[in-house]
């Protein structure tokens, strides 16, 4: 009986320490102050030959077909969307800050032209965690990175007062900042004028490919390089350089849009991305709860049925009763927990859906014509580009295409 009756208490401590240790790693750590990663900035003038314009394309939004898979994700498609246009515009900001750049410009997709160009993917983003892919490639065709950032939130930006970050990933993007400029360092200076020349004459080749097709070089990488330059006073050049200025007064024009698009954007997605964050708070710990209660109504269960079993006393009995009641009421109460996490998911359903009427599509007209930034932004920008070598052809008198392709590549044999 002494045996029966050690073995008993060894059943039940070790229910209890299982439940003792999931209770004990269920508890909420306090969040000390994330250390800020600061972006780099020039301390003095870079030279203006080395200064590479830079291009972010709007990023791929990466939005599932499946909607099962949609619902896991916690993915809503209008704010993915929304967020492909914003996190271009903050990382635009980013990088103006340093002073280590020339122009930096928010691109439709599909677009190009320019000495470095960014093309970013977005992997996961729900306010509490930001994971995107980041590829640099400048107009040679070299690829400086293809990487995957991923950041926490500062949760000091959902909070009021002084000091707090302008984004809660701000660290993740000065990081970007940060590695866009060490592999720049790595270029030596030559390197860097001939990536502006390439995009100089990649440009000039795709509006007259008969022209300047020839004055660039293509390896089996794929990578450009500089056959030979035009001549300084070449007046087609000039004349190409004219265009080059109108293309990118457009683009200035959709960055102004984009701007504006994240200025209004900024105040709701940030509260957005708050109550995001809190509901996954809870929603976490709502399920630490219940897989808490289930274990220890478990452990209580098991104890009161082993103790019952070799109890042999009234009030040994009803203790064991009453404990094995307990545990199967603390164990409901689990279930019961599962259903405030279904809650939870139903709530971020509907922040998700409320965002979505504040991030509707807007227009901009560019002499004359009306630019759609959502779903048709790519479409209304090649239009552009196919007036651009309108505009060549009606200012020199030459047809824009002739002997070559739209896209840069060479003539055929015996045509100039």
């Amino acid at each position: 009986m002494r045996e029966r009756s050690s073995f008993t208490r060894c059943l039940v401590l070790l229910a209890l320490a299982a439940a003792g240790l999931a209770l004990q790693g269920c508890v909420v750590q306090e969040q000390r102050p994330m250390t800020r990663i600061p972006a780099e900035r020039a301390t003095a003038e870079v030279p203006q030959h080395e200064l590479l314009d830079v291009g972010i394309r709007i990023f791929d939004p990466n939005i599932p077909e499946d909607e099962k898979q949609l619902e896991k994700d916690r993915i809503f498609p209008d704010v993915r969307r929304a967020e492909s246009r914003y996190i271009p515009v903050t990382l635009r900001d980013t990088l103006e800050r340093t002073g280590y750049w020339g122009q930096v410009r928010v691109f439709p997709p599909g677009a190009g032209g320019t000495d470095l160009l960014l093309d970013g993917t977005i992997l996961e983003s729900n306010g509490r965690v930001l994971r995107l892919e980041v590829t640099a490639q400048d107009s040679t065709g070299r690829v400086w990175y293809r990487k995957t950032y991923e950041g926490d939130a500062d949760t000091r930006a959902y909070k009021g007062g002084p000091g707090r970050p302008a984004d809660p990933f701000e660290n993740l993007y000065n990081t970007i900042a940060n590695d866009l400029l060490e592999a720049r360092r790595r270029l030596a200076r030559d390197e860097l004028v001939a990536i502006r020349q390439v995009s100089e004459l990649r440009f000039a080749a795709e509006l007259a490919p008969y022209a300047y097709g020839p004055y660039l070089g293509q390896d089996r990488k794929g990578e450009y390089s500089v056959v030979r330059l035009p001549a300084e006073q070449d007046p087609l050049m000039q004349r190409i350089h004219g265009v080059r200025e109108r293309d990118y007064a457009l683009v200035d024009t959709l960055n102004e849009h984009y701007a504006a698009f994240g200025a209004g954007m900024s105040d709701p997605y940030t509260n957005w991305r708050k109550y995001m964050y809190e509901e996954l708070e809870a929603e976490a710990e709502a399920k630490r709860q219940a897989l808490t209660r289930q274990l220890l109504g478990a452990a209580a269960v098991i104890g009161g049925v082993v103790a019952g079993s070799n109890s042999s006393g009234s009030a040994a009995s009803a203790a064991a009763t009453a404990a094995v009641i307990g545990g199967m009421y603390a164990f409901k109460s689990g279930f019961d927990m599962r259903a405030e996490v279904k809650m939870h998911g139903e709530t971020l359903k509907q922040l998700g859906d409320s965002f979505q009427a504040e991030v509707q599509p807007m227009v901009v007209d560019v002499e004359g014509r009306t630019l759609q930034l959502k779903g048709s932004a790519e479409e209304q920008y090649a239009e552009w580009r196919r007036l651009l070598k309108e505009l060549y052809e009606n200012e020199t008198g030459l047809p824009a295409t002739v002997g070559g392709a739209a896209d840069g590549s060479k003539p055929a044999a015996g045509r100039r």
